[in-house]
């Protein structure tokens, strides 16, 4: 069944015993909300009692954004899946509640965060809460501190690994992040008067060979599980609560990839509130407190082992961020904190400053040693 606003209501009638949130012969309205590239997002209510709600999220057998002309493979929303029972188990209240999920349909049946509004948005109203920062650095600490192969059993990790074995979602992010904005590829775009700085990028040497090596990382290093696209995007806030969302490319990888795309968000947002001290200082402040809180929450027995641990998952993350923030300038998927910029003159002097920042992490990441020293370069 190709599943659309027509076709729903007989789908949810369908699995109405497998979902149990809506009486039988309630009337159910049903409307698409979210702007995914890859899937598509509907909020199913009960007309009588509005309040009775769930989300459904549908996986294509296609890239939604570009239609059927763009295969990809549905198994995405499995992923998804599994990931939001692991969330569950080891840190629960962290995600939307999974109600359902149909696998022949990839449909996910989950909690309604209906009163919710994305991170992203409070960040650019200029709204930095530092509750959120912890929790989501919570998060990741339990998460990946619970599911890293030096912590768990062999078996346990094994089962890990087969499970989050996300190949196709990996080597997506993997051209789209570490290869595509390098290249003259045809996804890529930039602001008019942006061309001398990315043509000097993609002749910059030095800065190709350490993004080379963190390509290595990301595919082979096998640590523990990874949410793969934790952005400011990805989070849900609600009453200085956050949800994460959108797991379709959890992997069993580098957990530093999760810090990276999370600070790199937020250093987007600083360079976007050029000129606002004082909202670039709670960011600053904000990044600190993920650090803070997930060292805090990534537990281990052995002091000195997780000091070694979280020195290599800290260096990893402070490269992935530089790599986020460029292929967020001048690669295919940019972000609406800086794209939301009307003055062009601005945007670019907003970009020019993102845009060596983020480079300047991709070169010097091996020997920045703490997170101090990484908001001292903002400074």
């Amino acid at each position: 069944m190709e599943l659309n606003l027509t076709t729903l209501p007989d789908y949810l009638r369908q699995r109405h015993a497998e979902i149990r949130v809506f009486a039988p012969e309630a009337e159910l309205r049903i409307e698409e909300i979210g702007d995914g590239n890859l899937n598509t997002v509907y909020r199913v209510s009960d007309a009588a009692r509005p309040e009775r709600s769930l989300v459904l999220k549908h996986a294509p057998p296609y890239i939604k954004i570009l239609g059927p002309d763009y295969p990809l493979s549905t198994e995405r929303l499995t992923f998804e899946s599994r990931a939001l029972d692991v969330y569950n188990r080891l840190a629960i209240g962290t995600v939307p509640v999974q109600y359902d999920f149909d696998v022949d349909a990839a449909v996910i049946a989950m909690e309604d965060l209906r009163n919710a509004s994305v991170l992203r948005d409070a960040l650019i109203a200029g709204t930095v809460d530092p509750a959120i920062a912890e929790q989501v650095g919570r998060f990741m600490g339990i998460v990946h501190s619970q599911t890293y192969v030096d912590n768990i059993s062999n078996a346990t990790a094994q089962h890990y690994r087969q499970q989050f074995a996300n190949a196709t979602m990996q080597s997506i992010t993997a051209d789209y992040v570490f290869t595509f904005p390098f290249t003259e590829h045809e996804t890529n775009f930039w602001t008019p008067g942006l061309e001398p700085d990315v043509q000097h990028l993609k002749a910059d040497t030095d800065f190709l060979r350490q993004a080379a090596h963190l390509k290595r990382i990301f595919l082979t290093a096998q640590q523990g599980v990874t949410h793969g696209d934790l952005h400011t995007g990805s989070v849900l806030v609600q009453d200085n609560t956050a949800k994460v969302i959108d797991a379709e490319f959890a992997f069993y990888g580098p957990v530093g990839f999760d810090l990276g795309l999370y600070w790199a968000n937020h250093f987007l947002s600083y360079f976007s509130h050029q000129g606002n001290l004082s909202v670039q200082s709670a960011l600053k402040t904000a990044v600190a407190q993920v650090w803070d809180t997930y060292t805090a929450a990534f537990t281990i027995a052995d002091a000195g082992l997780k000091s070694e641990m979280l020195g290599n998952i800290f260096q990893d993350a402070v490269g992935f961020a530089g790599l986020e923030m460029l292929r967020r300038l001048i690669g295919a998927a940019h972000v609406k904190d800086i794209e939301g910029i009307v003055d062009l003159s601005r945007k670019l002097s907003v970009e020019r400053a993102a845009l060596q920042f983020g480079i300047t992490l991709v070169k010097q990441y091996p020997s920045v040693p703490d997170v101090a020293a990484i908001i001292a370069m903002l400074s």
